[in-house]
């Protein structure tokens, strides 16, 4: 089972899916996937350098200063130090992205993630929720908001969410990485957080 958890968390690991719902977005077959193809990898690589690069150079640089000891199941002190400089690095991505003459609801996503992150942080003050569920969570908002405001038919991305999510929490309690409480925390958190800022923005 720790093996098993272990695969899911890095196919499945948070620092991808702000890129996987952006790459979503972009080829939902709503108008928002009609930019132009050059255009749309440009907008990728964006999003994928300030939310998945850039964060993943610094985890082995903590890892070297001692700053972090476990790459799974670090203490809350840990986890606050990668979660600041990748929260700094995503609210960086996002104000970049809102100088672009991009639709309201691609902005609304990628406010979304340093928000989810933010509460996240705030919230691992006194609760461990897992960043895991959060980001599955977020994505499966995402893909509800895109099938309430476009009508897409997405429902067959939204049955495999659901399963990622339902195999991952799985893995993850199984594994006793987390306890129930913070796997359904975190992916509650992310798919409320993402989804609220899609209708609020």
């Amino acid at each position: 089972m720790k093996k098993t958890a272990l695969v899911l968390s890095y196919l499945l690991h948070p620092l991808i899916m702000p890129t996987l719902g952006l790459l979503l977005i972009l080829n939902s077959g709503t108008y928002l996937s009609l930019l132009d193809p050059a255009a749309k990898r440009a907008i990728l690589f964006v999003i994928a350098l300030g939310t998945l690069f850039f964060p993943l150079i610094m985890i082995p640089v903590l890892y070297y200063r001692n700053l972090i000891t476990n790459l799974q199941n670090t203490t809350k002190e840990e986890r606050m130090i990668p979660q600041l400089i990748i929260l700094v690095l995503y609210i960086i991505t996002f104000v970049y992205f809102v100088r672009l003459p991009l639709s309201k609801t691609i902005h609304a996503y990628v406010l979304s993630v340093p928000i989810t992150l933010f509460f996240l942080l705030v919230l691992g003050l006194k609760f461990k929720l897992c960043s895991h569920m959060a980001g599955i969570g977020g994505f499966t908002g995402l893909i509800i908001g895109l099938i309430l405001f476009y009508e897409t038919p997405l429902q067959g991305y939204l049955i495999l969410s659901i399963l990622a999510a339902g195999l991952t929490g799985t893995a993850r309690l199984g594994a006793g990485l987390q306890k129930p409480g913070e796997v359904y925390g975190g992916y509650f958190l992310g798919f409320c957080v993402v989804l609220a800022t899609l209708l609020i923005y």
